[in-house]
């Protein structure tokens, strides 16, 4: 099977952003693929060490289509858990860690507004 078809994509919801912190990424990889083929894939296109590998077959759902008796097939496919080792990570898939600083305003920088006082007018 040819490497750049193994993975079809990553999968990016809350649980996989979990364990990217753990070093543990999750791809939806193509039906034929194996272990040895997902391993290889993964060390290639990111240049990590893949430690483990687990594939999961996904079993598809059947979804309504609106406004019709008809249904169709959703999902479905294969799953793999990639293990890389400690202290590697793919920076395209892992999600930002650092904490967002609070912009302060520099005082500055800010437009100064100068008062202008009107001389001559009283309050009448």
């Amino acid at each position: 099977m040819n490497l750049q078809d193994v993975i079809v994509k990553p999968i990016l919801t809350e649980k996989a952003h979990q364990q990217m912190v753990k070093g543990v990424y999750m791809f939806q990889v193509a039906d034929k693929s194996t272990k040895n083929d997902v391993k290889r894939a993964v060390n290639l296109s990111f240049s990590v060490d893949v430690v483990n590998v687990n594939i999961i077959s996904m079993k598809a759902k059947q979804k309504k289509v609106a406004k019709t008796r008809k249904f169709t097939m959703v999902g479905g496919g294969k799953k793999a858990i990639v293990s890389i080792k400690p202290g590697q990570t793919i920076a395209a898939l892992s999600p930002k860690t650092e904490a967002k600083e609070k912009k302060v305003k520099n005082k500055s920088s800010e437009k100064e507004i100068e008062k202008v006082k009107i001389e001559g007018k009283e309050g009448a």
